[in-house]
């Protein structure tokens, strides 16, 4: 009589506790893992805070959404500075809500990355064809070695994950510069046009004086039509002015994501002044290359590619293996046992894969090397155009307004003694004017450039698509067209 112990009922009885064993355990480990879209948004939003001083909200339909819309509703029944209207749009603009997504779908991928392969089951039935007993051949096997590569491809998508974190908080940051951008322009249109309606207003006087001493025959036909075509021209400017200055209003409501009654908001119609103190530069170089986002996220890239390295190393010559139980049932007995398959590593050794992970891994180290000698230019070239914006702002300011203004009220003196004439004296006034606009360009050149400067900053290397520093090209001026 044979033992127990070594009965085949006992064999099949402890391979079928075993594998009933391994089977929990495995759905164990695939139970460990959860979704939340949410995860990483609190790391960007206190970045956000950091680095700018704004608040963000992700619109997920929770209470925390309608306390973001009633601080907008209460941001926009004041005058909005630029800081508030930033932060309107940070709270409001749906196309920022859209960025956010990307976090949810990195999270999606780490999730995914933990999740051990489905078992597999295989069935099937064979009938003789010339009658008796149906065969039955039944399996189910499961890719045993993901036990071990989900901790490798976990690691890699958890280095995708922290850098899609930093990506979209730097498209956080970059967003909120180009409202900023878009504010002070819309300021500078709006402070123009206040400009151009004061000289078309004295052109309009001018041309009034001149018809009528033309009809007293005081002055030439020649005269007569050149004030005529600066008059004229002015209100074509003014015109065009009107239509740019709408224009930057709705780019900055298209930004803000405002419609409707929400579009009345008001705004200081003058730029901002220049800070007290000039600027001082000393170690900003070094300061942008410790914060950049953009050298973090090229260095994560590094750390992506080490990763997907090592993934591709130990999966080289055998990327997936499955290991389950068979059960065949011939002539009503049935027989169990284990199963496994394997790839032969004969033709596909993983040799492509391999060298695509190696080339993707020096092409992100070329990148970094590229993207902090960018960061140390980029520093230098805004440096040099805040400098210069500011020299000219402080120009205009300081000496050639002054001046202006001392013409003007000379030129006003002599007029009121009867030694220069009406138009000496308008003529003094419009170039007065003139000044001024140049000023605004001015000091719009500043506060842009200042803006790319805060950016850089705050981490963001300056791209094709980021602020421009330098002003809208306008049409020429009447004073310009006149030859003035």
């Amino acid at each position: 009589m044979r033992s127990a112990i070594s009965s085949p009922q006992y064999s099949r009885g402890l391979f079928q506790y075993r594998m009933g064993y391994v089977w929990a355990l495995l759905v164990l480990l695939s139970g460990c893992a959860t979704f939340d879209q949410r995860a990483g948004f609190s790391d960007v939003s206190a970045t956000v805070a950091e680095r700018s001083g704004k608040r963000v909200v992700w619109n997920l339909g929770t209470e925390l959404d309608t306390q973001a819309a009633e601080e907008v509703q209460a941001l926009l029944a004041e005058t909005l500075s630029v800081d508030e209207a930033v932060q309107v749009a940070l709270l409001s603009n749906h196309e920022l809500q859209a960025v956010y997504a990307e976090l949810g779908v990195a999270q999606a991928d780490l999730v995914q990355a933990g999740l051990l392969t489905n078992p597999v089951f295989d069935g099937a039935a064979l009938f003789p064809i010339v009658g008796g007993p149906v065969k039955l051949d039944l399996s189910m096997a499961v890719s045993f070695l993901d036990i071990f590569y989900v901790p490798l491809r976990k690691r890699v998508a958890a280095a995708r994950f922290e850098e899609a974190k930093l990506q979209v908080t730097g498209a956080v940051l970059d967003f909120a510069a180009t409202v900023q951008a878009a504010f002070y322009r819309h300021q500078a249109d709006e402070q123009k046009l206040e400009l151009l309606q004061t000289v078309t207003q004295a052109l309009a006087v001018a041309f009034d004086v001149t018809e009528r001493l033309h009809q007293a025959g005081n002055i030439p036909d020649l005269d007569l039509a050149r004030e005529r075509a600066l008059f004229e021209e002015a209100k074509l400017q003014l015109r065009a002015t009107e239509v740019a200055a709408r224009e930057s209003r709705e780019q900055l409501n298209a930004a803000m994501g405002l419609w409707g009654e929400e579009t009345a908001w008001q705004i200081d119609q003058r730029l901002p002044e220049l800070t007290g103190e000039p600027l001082t530069f000393e170690e900003l170089e070094r300061y942008a290359l410790q914060h950049s986002l953009d050298l973090a996220s090229a260095r994560q890239r590094l750390v992506v590619g080490g990763e997907q390295l090592g993934l591709s190393r130990a999966t080289r010559l055998i990327p997936e293996s499955s290991l389950g139980a068979g059960a065949e049932r011939e002539e009503g007995e049935w027989q169990v046992g284990p199963t496994i398959e394997f790839p032969i590593p004969l033709f596909d050794q993983g040799q492509g894969r391999l060298g695509r992970a190696a080339a993707e891994l020096r092409r992100a180290q070329q990148e970094y090397y590229v993207l902090g000698v960018r960061v140390r230019s980029t520093v230098r070239l805004v440096q040099g155009r805040l400098q210069g914006a500011e020299d000219r702002a402080r120009y205009y300011r300081d000496i050639l307004l002054p001046l202006r203004e001392r013409i003007v009220h000379e030129t006003q003196l002599q007029y009121n003694a009867m030694q220069l004439g009406v138009f000496e004296l308008l003529r003094a006034r419009e170039q007065q004017i003139q000044a001024a606009m140049a000023y605004v360009d001015t000091l719009l050149d500043y506060w842009l450039a200042r803006t790319d400067l805060e950016q850089l900053l705050s981490g963001r290397l300056l791209g094709p698509n980021a602020v421009a520093t330098e002003r809208r090209a306008q049409p020429r001026t009447m004073w310009e067209n006149a030859g003035h």
